[in-house]
């Protein structure tokens, strides 16, 4: 269509009267999830775009609900953002960002600005976990929170990642393909992603009968870290055959140092990556990846907001297990006789 939709569109386009599309877009009164459906999809459809600062004076609601993240110049992130942006957007609602760029201190500073904007939710991946003020902040606030893959002192509405599973799956593959010096490239321990990759990689070695060995292990979050850790890897008696590196500077350092010490991928050294666009562009010949559906985790926490937000369920804290699994690329091989 031409021009700007209006709710009078919306409405013709579901089926419903322009008063059934008020109720859903301002959560007055009760809409069934049959009539949700339906007015959402024509929002989507006609890319409608309502007047929340007019919304606010009538209503006395902002209906803007904050984003916390880590750091937004991440490319996964950076696509969680917006998968979950467009749900809440479709369902009425506008968000406010805010990057804690790995400080945690931001944490708390975020939040209490969130706090004076009259946010009515908030969907929060921390810089830390249970220790962080940011918690204290959350147990005062009267507002529903989502928290984004981390663990906290008290029960909250949370959608979690499976590492363990992936990293396991990772190793048991390298494995059946020869391999006994596996390599990882792994987050820092503090949060919950990088406890639990390392768990599901310890795990994984347990479980086909290889020895941990600490040597093989680096979780310092940068390129100059990762490189130094693969320089002492490859200068072992036994250095590795495989790499499991599980973000963007990580893979880089570990890559970097490889093709420095003449190796090529998979013929000397196989990697197992992380699956973000980024990765793509960093590695050839295609690489094999842990990936997890980045547009489920986020329209499962636009869900659990929404059900708050909206009055559809008022419950004990939800905890959602999004799966995460291997993709086959090129990148791995058969460990060479003797290694």
């Amino acid at each position: 269509m031409t021009g700007k939709a209006s709710v009078r569109d919306v409405a013709q386009a579901a089926g419903v009267s322009v008063g059934s599309v008020s109720r859903v877009l301002n959560g007055n009164g009760y809409a069934s999830q049959e009539l949700r459906g339906r007015v959402l999809a024509a929002v989507k459809a006609l890319d409608y775009e309502p007047s929340f600062a007019a919304r606010h004076l009538r209503t006395g609601r902002s209906r803007t609900v904050g984003y916390l993240t880590t750091d937004i110049s991440n490319p996964l992130l950076a696509a969680h953002f917006s998968e979950v942006e467009a749900h809440m957007h479709a369902a009425g609602y506008s968000m406010l960002i805010g990057t804690t760029r790995n400080q945690h201190h931001r944490d708390r500073l975020l939040v209490e600005l969130f706090e004076t904007r009259r946010l009515e939710g908030i969907i929060a991946s921390l810089s830390m976990e249970s220790s962080d003020p940011a918690e204290d902040l959350f147990a005062k606030a009267d507002l529903p929170i989502v928290i984004m893959d981390r663990e906290t002192a008290s029960p909250r509405d949370c959608v979690l990642i499976d590492h363990r599973t992936g990293l396991s799956l990772a190793v048991r593959y390298l494995k059946q393909l020869g391999h006994r010096r596996i390599a990882f490239f792994g987050p820092k321990e503090s949060i919950r992603p990088g406890r639990e990759k390392l768990l599901g990689y310890q795990e994984g070695l347990a479980e086909v009968g290889l020895s941990f060995d600490p040597v093989l292990v680096c979780t310092l979050p940068s390129m100059d870290s990762s490189r130094a850790a693969m320089r002492q890897m490859l200068a072992l008696k036994q250095p590795p055959t495989a790499v499991i590196a599980l973000g963007t500077r990580l893979l880089s350092g570990a890559l970097y140092e490889a093709r420095k010490a003449g190796l090529e991928v998979p013929h000397d050294l196989s990697v197992i990556a992380l699956g973000t666009p980024e990765t793509l562009e960093l590695m050839y010949p295609p690489p094999t990846m842990l990936r997890f559906n980045t547009a489920l985790s986020a329209k499962t926490a636009a869900n659990l907001m929404l059900d708050r937000l909206e009055g559809h369920y008022a419950g004990e804290a939800r905890r959602v297990v999004i799966p995460m699994d291997l993709m086959l690329g090129e990148s791995c091989a058969p460990v060479h006789p003797g290694r």
